[in-house]
Parts: structure tokens; C-alpha cells; sequence
């Protein structure tokens, strides 16, 4: 399905609204910029052609690639330790040409299990999630009360849009993309250290999982599902300003 920027800003909004629905003077505010890496685990990808057949590529490779993301939300003066957050994040596990193990039914081979060729495919994957956020706050002074050392835990199931798009694949036409929408989980932790009196340095683990699946327009012009599954790691670090 495609996603319309109108829809994507609209659930943008109604999250935002949730984080920022609270007083400023009940609430530590930060804003988060961070930028990495991405390493997708190899996953199986299915593609289900209703003539030719259904494939399965065994253990796909997925590139490892640049992820970047920002975040905004408040701690709770209330309950130091814990908060909300507003998280986009982006990265693209793309598939290379690579040859894999084929298993399923097809017209031409049968059914078995055959050398595959994947091709390439460009894949972007962007997440737009309300996290919890719990920290720990060492090593407190009065001018910090929040802690000079911040490890710190998320905790979110994001919405995932994932933009497939066909490259050099035999079986899928280069021009055509398609886009879906899924719910998936993810989880990620860090520790933030103040560097300035309103300015932390963060370091970040964070793993995503969601899966895919997509209808593709074939060489002959007919459709074919493409089904996957992102287990993703990635290393982060950012700034984050506080006030």
C-alpha cells in the first residue's frame, strides 16, 4: 500500500500531542539528534508469484548501512526516572545480488531445492514510535540534580513504512515500488553524559523487528507478493539537548 505524506503527518501529530500534553513546568524536556550503523540479520524472503510459483531465497543477506534518527520527549519531575519520547528512526537493509539457496514450487524448475539469484533490491525502512524512556542518575550534584551519568533504557512498538523498491531483479520491473505499513517492536539502550550544562553526548544498542510484505509488479506485468522479516541492530550516538 502506499503511504500519503498527509496520513504520515497526521499520526506524526496525534504522538507528538501525547508527549507534549503536560505542563512545561512538570517535566525535564530533551531533544535527540543520532546517526550510525545498521546490521540486518540474513532472513528467509519469500516471493509468491501466482504463475510462475512461490520461492523461497534461504538465509537473504541484507546490507549493512547508515541509520539516523531524532527523538523528543520529557522525564517527569515527579518520577526522575521515568519518561516519554516521540522516535523517528531510518535505516536500509538492502538486498544485493547474491546467490542463495532457492526452495519452493516453480513452472519452469518444479519443485525442490534449486540456485537462486536475488538481484538487487533497495529497501528503506522508517519508524515512528511513542517510547517509554527509563534512566539512572549517577552521580548527582546540585547544579545536576538529574545525575552527571545517565544509563538509560527505551522501550516502543513502532509503526514501520517500508518502501521496497526493485533494481536489477529479472523478475520485477526497475521503475516500480511499493510501500508498507507494519507494527513491529523495538528496544534500545545507552548511557548519556553531560558534556555542557544543557548539552548531553549519548552512546546507543537498539534492536528493531518487524516484518514485511509487499505486492510488486512482475516483468509481465503482474503482481507478486514479497514477504520478509528485519531483525536489526544498530550502534548509535547523538547529542541530545536538555532544558
Amino acid at each position: 500500500m502506499r503511504l500519503t505524506s498527509k496520513v504520515a503527518a497526521v499520526m506524526l501529530v496525534a504522538m507528538a500531542g501525547l508527549v507534549l500534553s503536560a505542563p512545561v513546568s512538570s517535566a525535564e524536556w530533551f531533544a535527540d539528534m543520532f546517526a550510525g550503523v545498521s546490521l540486518t540479520q540474513s532472513h528467509d524472503v519469500t516471493i509468491h508469484d501466482p504463475i510462475v510459483g512461490q520461492g523461497v531465497y534461504k538465509d537473504t543477506d541484507f546490507s549493512t548501512n547508515a541509520a539516523y534518527g531524532m527523538r523528543v520527549g520529557r522525564y517527569f519531575d515527579s518520577l526522575p526516572f521515568l519518561g516519554l519520547a516521540l522516535d523517528y528512526f531510518s535505516f536500509s537493509p538492502n538486498i544485493a545480488p547474491q546467490g542463495t539457496q532457492r526452495e519452493g514450487c516453480m513452472l519452469v524448475t518444479g519443485c525442490g531445492t534449486f540456485e537462486g539469484h536475488t538481484g538487487r533490491i533497495d529497501i528503506q525502512v522508517r519508524s515512528i514510535s511513542l517510547d517509554l524512556m527509563l534512566r539512572l542518575p549517577l552521580f548527582k550534584t546540585d547544579k545536576v540534580p538529574n545525575g552527571l551519568v545517565q544509563p538509560y533504557l527505551s522501550l516502543g512498538a513502532p509503526m514501520f513504512i517500508t518502501t521496497v523498491t526493485p533494481r536489477t531483479s529479472l523478475q520485477f520491473r526497475n521503475q516500480h515500488d511499493e510501500t508498507s505499513v507494519s507494527v513491529g517492536g523495538k528496544g534500545a539502550a545507552g548511557v548519556s553524559v553531560q558534556i555542557f550544562s544543557n548539552l548531553n553526548l549519548f552512546g546507543e544498542y537498539r534492536f528493531t523487528h518487524t516484518n514485511t510484505n509487499v505486492d510488486l509488479e512482475s516483468a509481465v506485468v503482474r503482481t507478486a507478493s514479497f514477504d520478509t522479516t528485519f531483525n536489526t541492530h544498530s550502534l548509535l550516538m547523538g547529542l541530545s539537548a536538555r532544558w
